[in-house]
């Protein structure tokens, strides 16, 4: 077992590898805020740290330099920031899906010369969360590592410095949470083609019901979402999904009633990508296979 000399020289060895990695973003006055560097020119941070579009400074080894807005969303609380000559070594990822519960992780604020950092372990996980802002994600990690002024945008990191999250005071007021870094990578991937994030979109109200006795036998669940209206030229509407259809599952997974679990699997989607919808019709199952159009404002 290590010795706690030990630990903490290795721990101290991570935040010194990863610190080229880290920069401090000026997008509101008096209230800087922490970014990662993404890629060459590209630092990812928090979207709610962006107030002055026309006037934000990110600071890096080895100088501060102008950065424009290249695309933000507000559900997942990420932006993307170009930089005007930001040269630095992209920080290392991470797989959320291998974290374990009570794991150590360190959170890093601020950058090379002026940083700061916290440790902790995983906690735990806030499952489906709805942000103070509207935004809605699958899950976001817990940890005991505290965000200190300034932390938002910045890395949450396991212990071998592979960041494996983005920390936000926005996803919890006194609870430390930060946004899976696969989820980060996809937000930040649909920002730089898109600017904006696209977000499947299938084109029906529907509401909860319970199947018979024969159909909850044969699917093995008690519930199916019974298709109350299908908006028209929709994606539903094109692929054939009628009202009085009832869906009992996507692409084979079954939803078992529930709404959240119809919105949750939506949110994991690609806009244009074709899906298996399985309902019940006339008392008998079908298929029908959707392409998924883009929530409109998106």
């Amino acid at each position: 077992m290590a010795t706690l000399s030990e630990l903490s020289r290795e721990i101290a060895q991570v935040v010194a590898a990863l610190a080229p990695s880290v920069v401090r973003v000026e997008a509101r006055p008096g209230r800087p805020a922490t970014g990662i560097i993404w890629a060459d020119n590209l630092v990812l941070t928090a979207d709610h740290v962006i107030e002055d579009d026309d006037a934000i400074l990110v600071s890096g080894p080895p100088t501060t330099v102008k950065a424009s807005v290249l695309g933000r969303d507000r559900a997942t609380d990420l932006a993307l920031l170009k930089t005007e000559g930001l040269r630095g070594t992209p920080a290392p990822r991470g797989r959320s899906q291998d974290v374990r519960l009570g794991q150590i992780v360190l959170a890093l604020g601020g950058y090379v010369g002026d940083q700061q950092v916290t440790l902790g372990i995983v906690s735990g996980s806030s499952g489906e969360f709805r942000s103070w802002r509207g935004g809605q994600v699958n899950s976001l990690i817990q940890t005991s590592a505290e965000l200190l002024p300034g932390f938002s945008g910045g890395p949450l990191v396991d212990a071998q410095g592979r960041v494996i999250g983005i920390n936000s005071w926005n996803y919890g007021r006194g609870v430390s949470l930060a946004m899976p870094v696969e989820t980060a990578e996809k937000v930040a991937e649909s920002l730089r083609t898109y600017g904006r994030v696209r977000r499947a979109y299938l084109g029906v109200g529907a509401q909860p019901i319970r199947l018979s006795e024969a159909l909850a036998g044969q699917l093995g669940q008690e519930g199916g979402l019974l298709v109350v209206t299908v908006e028209t030229d929709g994606p539903a509407h094109k692929a054939g999904l009628l009202q009085g259809d009832t869906i009992v599952t996507v692409d084979g997974d079954p939803l078992f009633g529930r709404l959240d679990a119809l919105f949750a699997r939506l949110r994991g989607l690609d806009v244009d990508s074709v899906h298996k919808f399985e309902v019940v019709r006339g008392g008998e199952l079908k298929q029908v296979a959707v392409t998924l159009g883009e929530v409109p404002g998106s």
